[in-house]
């Protein structure tokens, strides 16, 4: 019994992969001298590997599983009939290598780099490019005389006492933009492809090529039409324009003039053409034109009536020519002017 005990314990110890390789040598020679040797190795490796397989799934006492193991080995001749018949069944799970490491080289870091740079300034161009709002501006300032001003497209500017007209150096975009403040009789360089539109008063006033006015001293802008055709607009309402057509802003409306003035432009230009045009309302034009103030001496004066035409006259020699016309005096008074006379009947 002592010697089964010893190999079993070897047996034991050769299963656990504890023993040393030199008592192989030993375990084989107890088997040897055993009828049944080659048979108990064998079945005491399938207990041992079938004692192995629950070990993940429950806790076991190994050391008191081999004493049952060595208890039946010793007490039955025939083993092999009262071993646990262990079946093993194929396994149906698919083994899968794993993954190998992707290694990214350098010339693709490039890439991925080169992409990311060109993403970024195409950002950069479309998002913060120069606007036409942007840019920085010019201003041409109409103080005491009217100013004569030719844009960076051409189109060339009358612009009336005490207005203002801010422009940017150069046109660039799918418009050309300009903001008006006061008076300006505009004669537009065409351009199809890239309208011309003034920003006056809360109005846009938008023009292929062509020549206008537009006052914008107040918030009722009014718009006359010298040749081609005209688009303003305020906020939704829209109206076009034909030559020798006015418009005029009144609140978020744009309406047609119903009395077109003969020569809105005049005050820019200094050209005049009065026809059968009262001697007052001679003098409040050309006050206004040239900044000063000329009266009337008595009432009877008013009924003279004037058909002429000034071309950038000057103020002395046109009320040269209405003194002689009316056989009047003319009293210069400072800055200002008085006209004496009898009159007309």
């Amino acid at each position: 019994m002592a010697e089964n005990r010893n190999i079993d314990e070897l047996l034991a110890k050769y299963l656990a992969e504890e023993s040393p390789e030199e008592d192989f040598s030993e375990i084989q020679n107890h088997l040897n001298e055993l009828p049944d040797g080659n048979t108990v190795l064998e079945h005491s490796k399938m207990i041992w590997d079938a004692s192995s397989a629950f070990q993940q799934k429950k806790t076991c006492n190994v050391d008191a599983a081999w004493q049952k193991v060595k208890q039946q080995m010793s007490c039955n001749s025939n083993l092999e009939d009262n071993l646990p018949k262990v079946q093993f069944q194929e396994s149906t799970s698919q083994v899968r290598p794993l993954p190998q490491k992707q290694i990214i080289s350098f010339q693709r870091i490039a890439s991925i780099a080169a992409s990311v740079l060109v993403i970024f300034g195409v950002f950069l161009f479309m998002y913060l490019k120069p606007t036409a709002e942007s840019l920085p501006l010019q201003e041409s300032i109409a103080k005491e005389q009217p100013l004569n001003y030719t844009l960076p497209d051409g189109t060339k500017v009358n612009l009336n006492r005490g207005s203002k007209i801010s422009y940017p150096n150069a046109f660039e975009g799918k418009t050309r933009e300009v903001t008006l403040q006061g008076e300006a009789f505009f004669d537009v360089a065409h351009d199809a492809q890239h309208p011309f539109i003034i920003h006056a008063q809360g109005a846009d006033i938008k023009v292929l090529g062509t020549s206008f006015n537009v006052n914008a001293y107040s918030k009722q802008v009014k718009v006359w039409v010298k040749t081609g055709k005209v688009q303003v607009k305020k906020s939704s309402s829209i109206l076009q324009l034909l030559p020798g057509q006015q418009a005029e802003i009144r609140g978020d409306e744009v309406v047609r003039a119903a009395d077109i003035e003969v020569n809105p432009t005049k005050e820019i230009s200094q050209s005049f053409n009065f026809e059968n045009t009262s001697l007052s309302d001679v003098a409040s034009t050309l006050g206004q034109v040239y900044g000063v103030k000329i009266t009337l001496a008595n009432e009877a004066m008013n009924h003279c009536k004037l058909t002429v035409n000034f071309e950038k006259e000057s103020l002395e020699n046109i009320l040269a020519v209405i003194a002689t016309t009316f056989d009047i005096n003319v009293q210069k008074q400072g800055q200002n002017f008085v006209l004496e006379g009898k009159g007309c009947q």
